[in-house]
């Protein structure tokens, strides 16, 4: 569980939701007029919902990372691991944020006595803390009463808190965080993580992460630069194929940062996917992986698959194209339909099986031309396809007489025609809608199907357009080549539902302030809702600026 906090920085306050990351530290700090740097310090004044943290924290003077990473180690705690910490805290009286996350480390230390009504289970559950992990022949028969009347009988003198007896269990504490330098934690999953080391001491960087995190880790370490440390992968989650490009070519931290976000973003299943593709396509140096990885939706493979008459034989038989009646197979020349298919396509044989590319990227062709002998198409020139749908808009304000606002509790309409006076006000707000990750490829990004589809919209995004002096809402695609009728149809699909359910969703929730009032603005909530092409609207298409993020 999250925990909220009320941090005072001066006179001033803000509310802040920890564990939390980077971004949200710097948006903290920029809210404050604070610096984002190792020594940030605030005021804890007390904590929303968790009145444990209430309890050790009220009222200190904290650095604000340090903060962060106590409460990243007590979010991984269940119930009993948090009762045996603030047991302890508590017992022991510690005041600062070092011995408290030093005591998260060493709780099994501890063993916390809060219930004498079932001796045995207590005593098996404090063996279990002291022990680590018991094997469960061992944990049954274990007599749990006699362990816990041992801890007792060699503690005297346990210390007593609103929690409960705290007893020492005879496991000797450690201290693992000298007040300048984390610990390694990995508090969620991440692709690399790297040491670096400055005069013997050590900081982690689980990558991806923002130029301030690496600012601060150089601080804490008392290091110019970059420059000044010695530098390890510690630990990564990469197919062998990946890593050899990778992490064994150490050509940089800055390419490796960038490597990571693309795995992080990618999760742990396409990133098994574009190994095998990587190792299909014969991609053996870290900058073909670079552009594979842009590219890795526009491609389709049959393994085992080495033949023309193979291929054939399997996209009438097995691709579930066709139907296929087996009794007719020997008056299908397969070899023929394969021939025939493989000339009116991009693609090559490998040791694999057959590697189809749908994509229109230069560079990748190029690379697969040298890899696996890939016959380059002509490349078209980006081509742009609006798709237009209607507004629904509406406010809480309404205008008396005298031409003032007033706010209401009903929904008030906001017509079409009104809509087109604010059309400035409600491109802003959907383009701060747009995430990183989004200026490649806008919502393709989400699209996520090895198409031909994926391979022909290199990108669309939401804009507002005026049509009739009506104010429509438009869906702009930028094409690597026309689209037939099915892939239409295909796109509009995936395009209705990110009206419905994925950027509209969040865009209607948005207020928007258009000449004194707040205006809600759907994508989807039209009467008689459509998406049409400027053809079926009966109009032509203006302008749109393209934008294709780096390439």
């Amino acid at each position: 569980m999250h925990t909220i906090i009320k941090c005072n920085y001066g006179e001033n306050f803000r509310n802040l939701s920890l564990p939390c990351t980077e971004r949200e530290i710097q948006l903290f700090c920029d809210s404050l007029a604070l610096p984002n740097d190792a020594g940030t310090q605030i005021r804890v004044d007390h904590s929303h919902n968790n009145p444990q943290v209430d309890a050790l924290l009220a009222g200190k003077e904290v650095r604000l990372d340090e903060l962060n990473y106590l409460m990243k180690r007590l979010d991984s705690f269940d119930e009993g691991e948090m009762n045996t910490f603030c047991a302890a805290a508590s017992g022991q009286k510690l005041s600062s944020l070092k011995d408290m996350i030093n005591l998260t480390f060493n709780i099994h230390c501890y063993s916390l006595v809060d219930d004498f009504s079932d001796l045995d289970r207590l005593g098996k559950n404090l063996y279990l803390n002291f022990m680590g992990s018991v094997p469960t022949k061992e944990f049954s028969e274990f007599d749990g009463k006699a362990y816990v009347e041992k801890i007792m009988a060699e503690n005297m003198q346990p210390l007593v808190t609103h929690y409960g007896l705290i007893y020492e269990n005879g496991n000797q504490p450690q201290q693992v965080y000298n007040g300048r330098t984390f610990p390694a934690y990995w508090y969620e999953p991440n692709p690399i993580t790297l040491g670096i080391t400055y005069k013997g001491d050590t900081e982690y960087l689980y990558l991806p992460v923002e130029k301030s995190e690496l600012d601060k880790a150089l601080q804490r370490l008392d290091a110019e630069s970059l420059d000044a440390v010695t530098w390890s992968v510690e630990e990564h989650s990469l197919p062998e194929n990946l890593t050899n490009m990778v992490i064994r070519e150490q050509f940089g931290y800055s390419a490796l940062n960038q490597f990571a976000a693309v795995f992080k973003n990618m999760g742990n299943r396409e990133v098994t996917a574009l190994s095998e593709l990587a190792a299909f396509a014969k991609i053996t140096t870290s900058e073909q992986l670079k552009t594979l990885a842009d590219c890795m939706y526009e491609f389709e493979s049959f393994p085992g698959i080495h033949t023309a008459e193979e291929y054939g034989r399997y996209m009438i038989c097995e691709s579930g194209h066709f139907e296929y009646d087996e009794n007719l197979a020997d008056y299908i020349d397969f070899r023929a339909y394969g021939q025939d298919k493989i000339s009116r396509e991009t693609g090559a044989f490998t040791d694999r099986g057959y590697l189809l590319y749908h994509g229109y990227n230069q560079e990748m062709q190029n690379i697969l031309s040298q890899t696996i002998g890939l016959k380059a198409k002509e490349m078209p020139e980006p081509q742009e396809l609006k798709l237009y749908m209607p507004l629904n808009a509406v406010t809480y304000h309404d205008e008396n007489g005298y031409g003032d606002l007033y706010q209401v509790d009903f929904e008030i309409e906001v017509y079409a025609d009104e809509l087109a006076a604010y059309e400035d006000e409600i491109r802003s707000a959907m383009q701060k809608r747009m995430h990183d990750g989004e200026s490649e490829r806008g919502l393709m990004k989400y699209y996520g199907h090895t198409d031909t589809v994926n391979a022909k919209v290199r990108k669309y995004v939401f804009e507002v357009e005026e049509v009739r002096g009506e104010l429509m809402g438009v869906a702009v695609l930028t094409l690597n080549a026309p689209l037939d009728a099915a892939e239409l149809e295909k796109i509009k699909e995936t395009i209705e539902g990110q009206c419905s359910d994925g950027f509209g969703e969040g865009f209607e929730q948005q207020e928007i302030k258009c000449n004194g009032k707040e205006v809600y603005v759907s994508l989807w909530d039209a009467k008689d809702w459509s998406l049409k092409t400027a053809a079926e609207m009966g109009i032509s298409e203006q302008s749109y600026k393209m934008q294709f993020g780096g390439m």
